[in-house]
């Protein structure tokens, strides 16, 4: 909640979470590409149980990666600090102590385009609505969100985020194998979520969000893309037990099994 509504004023940024202690690596790539790309500032986020793991992890060649260059400021003449990009609504970078570059940057709003003080009312939602916009349209270059294993349709999925990634993925593992198809998504990108995400989870009959808090990204769920999606919520200081979550999915195929039996017989 803090990373994705915490700042005040109505201002985005770009939340991004990883799910193991090797995924860290990845995924701060993903988070600088994402920040250069719209000028924005972006959340990483781990916890106590990644920080704390280890794995073996092998050093990556890193001429398979995706650059991402960015072009700054430089020459003096027509310089405008508070001009935006159309396509990505950035504005230019211009590296602190470049001769003829130098602008000020404080805590009012400005007019749009000038970056003069401004005091409008109409000014001041025009650049609201600009940051805000300027996040959403991220979307349209991070990956479409992929199920990491089970059907891609069915009676339930375990939608995931940050180091739960392992339980999750042994449980459905384990339930798959025992005929029970669950599919687990896990998601890397949470602000904004992955465009394809809602098409996605439209596809199951229920929505499983376990995590280690009392309701977060389910709650996101259920606001941004109005999906039934339900919690599966631990708050006791230690991670997912494996048998936890292959529980409470039987549980929740038995509940919606036993409500499909009762409503043909009435």
């Amino acid at each position: 909640f803090q990373a994705v509504w915490g700042r005040n004023g109505d201002a985005p940024l770009i939340v991004l979470a990883t799910r193991s202690a090797a995924d860290c690596f990845d995924a701060a790539i993903e988070a600088t590409r994402l920040s250069l790309r719209a000028m924005a500032p972006v959340i990483l986020l781990t916890d106590g149980y990644t920080q704390n793991a280890s794995e073996p992890w092998q050093l990556p060649d890193l001429s398979r990666y995706d650059a991402f260059p960015t072009a700054f400021a430089t020459e003096p003449e027509g310089f405008q600090p508070f001009a935006r990009d159309p396509d990505t609504l950035a504005r230019a970078w211009a590296v602190p102590g470049t001769p003829g570059l130098a602008h000020r940057i404080g805590g009012l709003e400005r007019a749009d385009g000038s970056g003069a003080v401004s005091y409008d009312a109409d000014n001041h939602q025009r650049m609201t609505d600009l940051r805000a916009e300027k996040i959403a349209r991220l979307a349209d270059v991070i990956p479409d969100q992929t199920i990491e294993a089970g059907p891609a349709q069915g009676r339930i999925a375990l939608v995931g985020w940050g180091s739960t990634y392992g339980p999750i993925s042994r449980a459905v593992s384990n339930l798959n194998g025992a005929g029970l198809n669950v599919a687990h998504i896990h998601l890397r990108h949470l602000s904004p979520l992955p465009r394809n995400l809602a098409s996605l989870l439209s596809g199951f009959e229920n929505i499983l969000v376990p995590e280690m808090n009392n309701g977060q990204l389910v709650r996101l769920l259920r606001a941004e893309l109005l999906v039934p999606a339900e919690g599966l919520n631990k708050v006791s200081g230690k991670p997912f037990l494996i048998e936890e979550i292959e529980t409470a999915v039987r549980e929740k195929l038995a509940q919606t099994k036993l409500k499909a039996v009762g409503g043909s017989i009435q």
